[in-house]
């Protein structure tokens, strides 16, 4: 393994160093926007700076150390040498995985340590700013680049669609499933009264209820106005109001769930990964490479060859 820790730290030191110094400017910025004491309105630059990172910090990752992992190997056909008989493709892609994976959690433990408020209370706003979800993007993004380099087997190509899909799954598990994890809390007001939901909670729908309490459609003639709880109210189509909600008790749960639903993504791609690889994947050379490859190799001078060349 200490073999592997080596190879992986002369091949991609200049990588590390440039996201390990990200990741501190942001640790930085992040702990130096708390340490002043603002309003809760404010925040100095160098919080939300440390704030975008936080955002791009798994794509960083996945772009520039999970995408030229194998792509580079791919395209410069340097896996000739790197996948020799003495180290299998997937025993090759385990220990470089096993090196980056544990650098990119550590960082991004890291990265979401602050969340650049001076003594604010915990909100949903502040979701990211967590080290479980920093680590389970990072992780993520890292499988996500890999594999996609895999099958492009090109690292300007590979970077560029890491970065989309990335950006894709970002989208999906922040505006479709964060919000879900649990099932939503519901309060009911009668017409007498009015809905409300505890201090910090995340609003999810609001809406009329029935006299069984549940859920109803707007009719179109109420829908035609822009306040429709009179028409609703004098129609009797509703007998009060409802709002969904998630309560901010909830949040460190919801981040742990996140947490675990990155590293579920980053095992799925990693697993089909060292699938490809353990089958093919299209990265075994064709015949040519390897008479190509044969023909390059120098041929070894032994005693009965020089004897033929003195002979001749």
């Amino acid at each position: 393994m200490s073999a592997f820790v080596w190879l992986t730290w002369r091949q991609h030191r200049w990588t590390i160093v440039g996201t390990a110094v990200l990741a501190l400017l942001a640790a930085y910025g992040l702990f130096t926007a708390e340490s002043v004491h603002r309003t809760l309105d404010s925040m100095p630059m160098a919080g939300f700076y440390g704030l975008m990172v936080q955002l791009v910090f798994g794509g960083v990752v996945g772009m520039f150390w999970g995408a030229p992992l194998i792509s580079r190997e791919l395209e410069e056909r340097t896996y000739f040498v790197a996948w020799g008989q003495d180290v299998k493709p997937v025993n090759w892609l385990r220990g470089k995985a096993i090196v980056l994976g544990a650098l990119a959690a550590v960082l991004g433990l890291l990265v979401g340590l602050g969340d650049g408020h001076a003594g604010s209370m915990p909100a949903w706003s502040a979701f990211e700013a967590h080290p479980a979800v920093q680590a389970g993007y990072a992780l993520f993004g890292l499988a996500l680049g890999v594999f996609i380099g895999l099958l492009t087997r090109h690292v300007v190509t590979a970077i560029a669609a890491t970065l989309v899909f990335y950006t894709l799954s970002r989208v999906l598990l922040t505006v479709i499933l964060r919000d879900h994890y649990l099932p939503a809390t519901r309060t009911v007001a009668r017409w007498d009264s009015t809905a409300v939901v505890p201090w910090g909670a995340l609003e999810l729908g609001k809406g009329f209820v029935n006299g069984d309490l549940r859920p109803v459609n707007v009719p179109e003639v109420c829908a035609r106005f822009s306040n429709p709880n009179s028409c609703m109210r004098t129609s009797g189509s509703a007998v009060g109001t409802y709002i969904d909600y998630q309560p901010i008790e909830r949040m460190t749960a919801f981040r742990y769930m996140e947490f675990g639903v990155c590293v579920l993504l980053a095992a799925a791609l990693f697993a089909l990964t060292f699938r490809l690889l353990r089958h093919g994947g299209g990265w075994k050379p064709s015949r040519s490479h390897r008479r190509i490859s044969a023909e390059a190799e120098p041929v070894q001078s032994t005693p009965a060859v020089a004897a033929a060349q003195a002979e001749g």
